[in-house]
């Protein structure tokens, strides 16, 4: 059906420049009828450059945003176990037990925190059902053998930019986190990374400082807090008695020492 309509747009498109070199006394309205279709031919084969995985990886991206408003993060919307969830980063969410997220200009809603570790960077948010968004699967990768060279890719909202798309590969595995080679900025955090076969690999956690006694970030050397870290059996609970969002306050998630050294 889509390559139907992709030839079928060309063959429009061609006929109509054909018919303006024919008759060069052609209207502008047709000029400009030839020149919309040449447009669509080409942000069709446009958007067919992105793989499935990045597909479902910007359709499932949103923004999480403190309840103070003083900064925001990325998340991914997920189903885990039947229910709705945000996967995101720690330090994201900091203390809050409620955060908003930004699915669209249009869909605005409130978050209730369910889990998150500081030490691992890892955090869960429970959310309504979202209209404007579609959930990725969930497909947590198990551990980090044959990981190192893999191609990756995040959707996040890094500074004041819209929905990005980011590619890379995994460039080592040290100090229990992913090291990438791949772009990140302020406000990517928590974005869900995943590997070319889908599976999610872990979140954006921070940039690289490379020298530790003049700490510039590196913005092409980004730090993935490893999903294999997260507490499967804690989120189990979590999710199966949680009550819905709005019938009852949250509590606090699973609790962990911060880590230091500075975040993104």
């Amino acid at each position: 059906m889509r390559w139907s309509k992709i030839i079928g747009i060309i063959i429009a498109s061609v006929a109509m420049i054909s018919c303006i070199s024919q008759y060069p006394g052609i209207s502008d309205s047709n000029n400009l009828a030839a020149a919309a279709a040449s447009q669509e031919v080409s942000l069709v084969f446009e958007s067919s450059e992105l793989t499935l995985v990045e597909k479902q990886a910007r359709a499932a991206a949103v923004k999480v945003i403190r309840p103070s408003l003083d900064g925001h993060g990325s998340g991914t919307y997920m189903i885990m176990r039947g229910r709705h969830v945000v996967m995101t980063a720690a330090h994201v969410v900091e203390d809050f037990s409620t955060m908003m997220i930004d699915a669209s200009a249009d869909e605005l809603v409130v978050g209730r925190v369910i889990y998150r570790n500081h030490d691992n960077d890892l955090a869960l948010i429970l959310v309504p059902k979202l209209e404007t968004r579609t959930a990725a699967r969930y497909l947590p990768k198990k551990g980090a053998q044959n990981l190192i060279g893999a191609r990756i890719t995040y959707a996040g909202f890094p500074g004041r930019h819209e929905l990005l798309t980011i590619r890379g590969h995994v460039a080592n595995v040290e100090r229990g986190m992913i090291i990438s080679n791949m772009f990140g900025w302020f406000g990517a955090s928590g974005s869900v990374v995943f590997d070319h076969h889908g599976r999610t690999l872990g979140v954006v956690s921070a940039m690289d400082l490379g020298d530790w006694y003049a700490p510039i970030p590196l913005i092409s050397i980004v730090w993935v807090a490893p999903i294999w870290n997260i507490d499967s059996e804690i989120i189990k609970v979590r999710l199966a008695t949680e009550p819905p969002i709005g019938t009852a306050r949250s509590f606090d998630g699973a609790m962990a020492p911060r880590r230091g050294g500075l975040r993104n």
